[in-house]
């Protein structure tokens, strides 16, 4: 039984990252026209009827079954994503990508601090391999490192954190629940954020994406942020649903594929092609998460 439910949650996680892959690929572009919080702030206001919409359609409910552990986990995946969307105004989306799906090497570890599980010899080697693998993707310049390259790392951190909790916690929660929980996070948490950027002294309307101030919507911007909120409410949905009926280093996995539908739909999208060492780091971190999946498997 729980192998069947892993192979539909694999499928469910590849066709998500296939979807998130294409949208992010148009962040750049968003960041053209507006900041990261007016960015969020539109994104919720697209996304929350959405996923009223299809509660309705769907018959699934919305309402938490634990709202604090439900908070908790929304605010986790969050924060992670949060990080991911700031790294992806500079950064390419297979760079920024390859911090944010560092996230089942994260998972592991979390997994033996938060809830006893042993990790052995070579679980901790595919460990290891795989943040080097990660490293290669970021291509990380060791001599002039800075706290914003490892950007995209603490997002995999909060990420593998919420797909963690997602599976321990929040299992008896509907995918739609969930999905509804980080939107209405994110969204709550721009609103905030972007009045503090915006009335504080010195705003600047064409400041940096992480802090610029409030613009007059485009409808440019809004196309892009409407087509965002669209897609992510379908991959959100796809992959919570992946982590609520599959073991979730197993699922984290075939999240990997995210890597390889980045530099695919950057390459047909915009031209450009990923260097080798980046397809050599997404060869080493799938290997490596395949390792990972088959030894927790056997340790089981």
């Amino acid at each position: 039984m729980q192998n069947s439910s892993n192979i539909a949650a694999a499928g469910l996680a590849m066709a998500a990252s296939a979807i998130l892959s294409l949208i992010d690929n148009f962040v750049f572009a968003v960041s053209q026209e507006a900041g990261l919080w007016q960015f969020h702030l539109f994104r919720t206001l697209f996304a929350v009827p959405m996923l009223l919409l299809g509660a309705h359609l769907l018959r699934q409910p919305l309402r938490a079954v634990n709202l604090s552990r439900l908070c908790l986990r929304s605010a986790a995946v969050s924060i992670g994503l949060l990080i991911y969307f700031a790294a992806l105004g500079t950064l390419p989306v297979a760079q920024a990508g390859a911090g944010l799906f560092s996230a089942p090497i994260w998972v592991l570890l979390l997994s033996a601090l938060l809830f006893g599980t042993r990790l052995s010899g070579l679980q901790l080697l595919a460990i290891l391999t795989g943040f080097g693998g990660a490293l290669m993707v970021l291509q990380l310049d060791l001599a002039a490192l800075t706290p914003a390259a490892l950007m995209p790392l603490g997002a995999g951190v909060f990420y593998g954190l919420g797909m963690l909790l997602t599976r321990h916690i929040c299992a008896s929660e509907s995918a739609l629940a969930l999905a509804m929980g980080i939107f209405l996070f994110i969204g709550t948490a721009s609103i905030f954020i972007l009045a503090i950027v915006s009335l504080m002294p010195g705003a600047d309307t064409a400041g940096p994406f992480l802090t610029r101030a409030w613009v007059m919507p485009s409808p440019r911007f809004l196309g892009l942020t409407l087509f965002q909120a669209a897609g992510a409410v379908v991959a959100v949905s796809l992959i919570a649903q992946a982590y609520r009926i599959g073991t979730p280093a197993f699922v984290s996995v075939f999240e990997y594929s995210f890597l390889i539908f980045a530099c695919l739909w950057s390459f047909l999208l915009w031209g450009m092609a990923a260097s080798s060492l980046v397809w050599a780091g997404i060869v080493v971190i799938i290997a490596s998460g395949l390792a990972m999946s088959f030894l927790q498997k056997r340790e089981g």
